[in-house]
């Protein structure tokens, strides 16, 4: 009887560790906000000019993950899960891109491993300096804020100089306006407020280009989406 109960004993606890490891492996992500901006650039010297939409659904409390959308023709988007805690990229079929979105849009395609994620961002925050200066409050809701890009700790001479309008938001989603006016992941470890806002508009001007950024679009979500270890598929 008591050998019994000891065999019971060691496959019930083999069970909870195969479960254990298993929702181990499990990748799960939540997204609260959809937000899509416009974003204009001109190169000065070539005389070119291009306009983008960038849409994105985020979660305000992990910046560690995001999804970007990409539109492959008129009736067909992709959706790719950038996760730089795990260093992975999940990728998408997107079947509905009417709002609001839900899990049941995106269909999962394959996982891509994104090598020395980690370290690359540790070594680009080592090149990367800037400085924040409030400049006037327009008024209850918007304020002004000239932030500056330099080559080195001196900060001396900046390189990008951005004129940026903040709205007062309840979630502080600024992060997202300043990754695409600076192209940099990590922003949000250098740039930081006392508020929470998200970017309404912006300008910013370097050497040779100009950018022009516009909030369009910001809608409330609740978006889960969970990738089985059943499911994960990896492409090289």
């Amino acid at each position: 009887m008591e050998e019994g109960k000891t065999i019971f004993m060691k496959k019930f606890i083999l069970l909870l560790l195969i479960l254990s490891f298993a929702n181990a492996f499990s990748q799960e992500y939540h997204f609260d906000y959809l937000i899509k901006y416009k974003y204009q650039s001109k190169q000065k010297k070539e005389k070119q000019t291009e306009n983008f939409e960038f849409l994105s659904i985020i979660n305000s409390k992990d910046y560690s993950y995001k999804i970007n959308f990409r539109s492959e023709s008129r009736d067909t988007m992709t959706a790719t899960i950038t996760d730089l805690r795990n260093d992975l990229q999940h990728y998408f079929n997107v079947m509905n891109t009417k709002s609001p979105l839900g899990k049941l849009n995106f269909d999962y395609k394959y996982s891509k491993r994104i090598p020395s994620a980690k370290k690359q961002l540790e070594d680009e925050s080592k090149r990367r300096f800037f400085r924040s200066e409030f400049t006037e409050k327009q008024n209850d809701q918007f304020s002004q804020y000239i932030i500056k890009e330099y080559s080195n700790e001196k900060m001396k001479k900046p390189k990008v100089s951005a004129e940026v309008i903040f709205a007062d938001f309840q979630d502080d989603l600024s992060f997202i306006g300043l990754q695409l006016l600076f192209d940099y992941y990590e922003i949000y470890n250098k740039v930081k407020f006392e508020k929470n806002y998200i970017v309404k508009s912006a300008s910013a001007k370097s050497e040779n280009l100009e950018i022009v950024l516009s909030l369009e679009t910001i809608e409330p979500q609740n978006i889960d989406i969970k990738i089985n270890p059943d499911q994960l598929k990896f492409q090289n």
